[in-house]
């Protein structure tokens, strides 16, 4: 096939890329990896621990599970899942990555089509997973997901994010009694990922315990002038979580702060 002509026994992960003003989608390989060290996600082990669980299994060929990490925004779920990934990556000669948007969703089945024939296990990941009205992109993950007839391939598994636990805009009210049919699909979709994670915001405490540990503090000493100007950072922001507290900490050691 044209648009996946990719050679695995040399490119470990790639990225699809759309069609774009007349230019054909195509597999493109990834020569530097946008990695995150594990150790660095602090307060998530648990979920860190089950998605290397998970794929362990994978390349064990004991059964193993599509991923749904779902929840707040910035509190680790991609990053999560690049750690993971990326140290298989780095330990295992088997594993594949393939990342795909959102937007190119409806080639999934003639990704698979190919995937399936490769002597490798590949991981389809794909960011900010959601559906609106008249988005009907979700179909072709799934006849992935759902499969059909023909029997779903052994040698990939899905792992996706998603600010959503249903994979539902917010234009639709996900706890009516009466459901449309799309609605129903979109949220049985969702119940097709064998393991879904969640992502939560930090309370005002693990917000100031996550601030000491970027700064090489010891959990609970961050002098109390700093601690509110993190939680007022973060009160600007909208948000604490993991993704926050990284840029307040880069702003106040470059004394970038007001």
């Amino acid at each position: 096939m044209k648009h996946f002509d990719i050679d695995f026994s040399s490119t470990k992960a790639c990225v699809y890329r759309g069609e774009f003003e007349g230019y054909g989608g195509f597999l493109r390989p990834i020569v530097e990896f946008q990695c995150v060290e594990a150790a660095h996600l602090v307060g998530i082990s648990e979920i860190i621990t089950a998605l290397r669980g998970n794929t362990q299994s994978f390349l064990d060929n004991a059964g193993a599970s599509n991923v749904l990490l779902w929840g707040a925004r910035g509190c680790g779920k991609s990053s999560s899942m690049r750690a993971v990934l990326c140290e298989f990556l780095h330990s295992s000669d088997t594993l594949r990555v393939v990342e795909i948007p959102k937007p190119s969703l409806a080639i999934l089945p003639h990704l698979v089509d190919f995937l399936r024939t490769q002597p490798y296990k590949f991981v389809i990941m794909c960011d900010d997973l959601c559906f609106g009205r008249g988005d009907e992109s979700y179909k072709a993950l799934k006849s992935i997901l759902d499969g059909g007839f023909e029997a779903q391939a052994r040698n990939i598994l899905f792992y996706a994010t998603s600010n959503i636990r249903h994979l539902l805009l917010e234009e639709y009210a996900q706890d009516t009694m009466h459901l449309s049919d799309m609605q129903d699909e979109l949220i049985s979709l969702s119940d097709r990922f064998g393991i879904a994670l969640g992502f939560y915001t930090l309370g005002s405490g693990e917000y100031a315990n996550l601030i000491a540990h970027y700064l090489g503090i010891e959990s609970g000493a961050l002098e109390p002038t700093l601690r509110q100007r993190a939680l007022n950072y973060a009160t600007q922001k909208g948000s604490k979580n993991p993704r926050i507290a990284k840029e307040f900490v880069k702003l106040y050691q470059n004394g970038l702060l007001s």
